[in-house]
């Protein structure tokens, strides 16, 4: 998407950083910003998800305004 002009980030688990810096490197993008988040996300409670995204939403806004 963001090859077309459209702004995006990219929300990985703690686990697959990795694989997030490969995919990036693979799609010629190495110095791709993407947001890390703790896992799993399937069995945490909401609440618990709500306290993540307040610690990571200033990271997803200036991701998508530098895309600006």
């Amino acid at each position: 998407m963001e090859k077309h002009g459209i702004p995006t980030v990219v929300l990985s688990t703690e686990p697959f950083i990795s694989s997030s810096r490969a995919m990036a490197v693979a799609h010629g993008i190495p110095d791709y910003p993407f947001v890390t988040i703790p896992h799993p996300i399937a069995a945490t409670e909401k609440e618990v998800l709500h306290k993540w995204v307040e610690k990571i939403v200033g990271d997803v806004e200036e991701i998508l305004l530098r895309s600006l």
